[in-house]
């Protein structure tokens, strides 16, 4: 019996094409597709549109009976780009060699689900970095299929963000309540993980919510978190910005009528100009507080396990043309310290690599200690803290770069480019997917052999070196060393510990955007539609995995 040509293509393409899958939420009934044994919803509304009067109010949930075709990403909030931005960041965090639409529209989230699974999975709320100002779900980088093939886990990838942005974050997590069991997600085990500006969010989020209110049981923070924000926000700026794009009303509902009528690509040409300032999020006692430590420390912040680390060169993209480290320290931090001050601190360094690691200490590893420190004292018993110190030579986006901020991502989300990947890179991948997924389903338990819990103090061997000296499989990927070995004590002084710590933070570490912009009236300060969407992963790891991706900026509350 002979087959036709034609009869084997075509049973050949129906095995590539995606399948038509349904599923019935409170957004409608969603048409995503099914591949490979991983169900995709891209793009999925949860939020109407936060655009005309909607413009820099609380996002409003979208709520549909009809047919939605979900089976493209959605576009990526308006992006702001620090003026000047170096082409670095673009091609981090908004791939400009395909660049995704921008849109103020932007309230979307993704998600990636095991299609086979007959069990409620862990879900997994996956918060992207970019400042709090750019980024988008759409990277390659941030595609749940290969977690939620390999690890069972629900992925939801969403949205990123300031003051209304992390109203936005909220909505999009009580989407996740409400829809996430259609999914076969169980919502009670939702993780919320992030990376940089990301991780910031989910230390942001674990810090506004009470002890049992938080719509999460667990955190994950790569890069970052929140240690401190500065009360009182500047208004200058906003003025600035109203009398440009044509608003020069004094404050109030008028002029603030007037800003909700500037069409999007004038603010965004005005946020990404020389004179924008920058969006930050602002105090109001509602989803953001001045002192979090503080909140961790008496026990008003949710009590969740949480693991949180750093890269052992998170500064060196950060730092890439700097090699002026008395210009760098005048400008940066006021000549608080000098050069001759900070040399010996960091011996065997040229001044380019301090500054680096400067940029490293100051924005990364301590807030990481500081966090991780004040959790553990307030009788959180589930800390786990890390250095990630992995380097291979595919990832490098320059000489020296090392194991940069946020090249561990490939590995976690298993989106390596298979040419080049070496086999100790493969290796790796599937070791730190199973660490992230063993925490997600069971927060309390060692994600990985070997890695204990952390305890603060000099002579504890409780901070987990991971991937250090060509070390990638699962028994020996985790070097236990003492607590406080990665940070020399001197670098807890006066002079790094407070002056430069805090500076850098504020200054690098808390830049936030949406349409509402940080230059606001009473307790406001970010914007939703200029900043980049944050992204939520859903997780499971026994059968199948979600992936949401929200695709959505965080911004301020109150009003311009």
């Amino acid at each position: 019996m002979r087959i036709s040509r034609a009869l084997v293509s075509a049973l050949f393409a129906s095995l590539c094409y995606a399948t038509p899958v349904l599923v019935s939420t409170t957004s409608g009934l969603l048409q995503g597709s099914q591949t490979n044994g991983v169900s995709s919803f891209k793009g999925i509304r949860f939020g109407q549109p936060p655009t005309g009067a909607l413009r820099w109010e609380p996002p409003v949930p979208f709520i549909s009976a009809s047919l939605q075709n979900v089976t493209t990403l959605g576009p990526a909030c308006v992006q702001q780009f620090a003026f000047a931005s170096s082409a670095l960041d673009q091609f981090l965090f908004n791939n400009p060699a395909d660049p995704p639409a921008e849109s103020e529209d932007c309230l979307f989230l993704n998600v990636w689900a095991p299609a086979s699974a007959k069990q409620k999975l862990p879900v997994l709320v996956w918060i992207y970095g970019g400042a709090l100002s750019f980024g988008t779900a759409s990277l390659p980088t941030y595609d749940g299929t290969s977690f939620a093939a390999n690890q069972n886990i629900v992925v939801i990838s969403p949205l990123a963000g300031n003051n209304l942005g992390f109203l936005d974050q909220e909505l999009a997590l009580l989407w996740v309540q409400e829809n996430i069991a259609k999914f076969n997600g169980d919502p009670d085990q939702v993780t919320i993980m992030g990376q940089s500006a990301g991780a910031q969010s989910v230390s942001y989020a674990i810090s506004r919510h009470n002890p049992g209110n938080a719509p999460f049981r667990a955190g994950i923070m790569l890069s970052g978190a929140q240690v401190s924000t500065s009360p009182i926000p500047t208004f200058a700026s906003f003025n600035n910005f109203s009398a440009a794009v044509g608003c020069t009303q004094a404050p109030g509902p008028a002029r603030l009528a007037c800003l909700k009528q500037v069409p999007e690509a004038t603010i965004r040409n005005f946020t990404n100009g020389p004179s924008s300032g920058s969006f930050t999020p602002v105090v109001d006692d509602v989803t953001v507080f001045s002192d979090p430590l503080e909140r961790i420390r008496t026990g008003l912040t949710a009590r969740v396990p949480f693991i949180i680390g750093n890269m052992q060169d998170d500064g060196s993209v950060f730092a890439v043309g700097l090699t002026d480290l008395s210009a760098f320290l005048t400008a940066t931090f006021d000549g608080l310290v000098t050069a001759d001050e900070v040399r010996p601190l960091y011996p065997g360094l040229n001044d380019s690599q301090i500054i680096s690691e400067i940029i490293k200490d100051a924005e990364f590893l301590c807030p990481a200690e500081l966090w991780s420190g004040a959790a553990v004292g307030a009788g959180v018993a589930n800390v786990f803290r890390y250095t990630y110190g992995a380097v291979f030579a595919d990832l490098q986006l320059f000489p020296g770069a090392g194991a940069w901020h946020s090249s561990e991502l490939p590995e976690i989300f298993g989106t390596f480019i298979p040419a080049t990947a070496t086999a100790a890179e493969v290796t790796l991948s599937h070791t730190m997917q199973t660490a992230v997924a063993n925490f997600i389903k069971n927060p309390t338990a060692a994600p990985a052999p070997n890695w204990p819990k952390y305890v603060p103090g000099s002579l504890t061997t409780t901070l987990a070196k991971l991937a250090y000296n060509g070390n990638v499989d699962a028994d020996n990927v985790v070097q236990a060393v003492e607590s406080d070995s990665i940070v020399h004590s001197h670098r807890h002084s006066v002079i790094l510990g407070t002056a430069l710590f805090w500076t850098l933070f504020y200054l690098n570490g808390v830049t936030a955007a949406r349409l509402e912009t940080t230059l606001q009236l009473q307790s406001s300060a970010l914007k939703r539609g200029m900043d980049s969407p944050i992204t939520f992963i859903l997780s499971h790891l026994p059968v199948g995995y979600f992936i949401y991706s929200l695709s959505s900026p965080v911004n301020g509350i109150g009003q311009p």
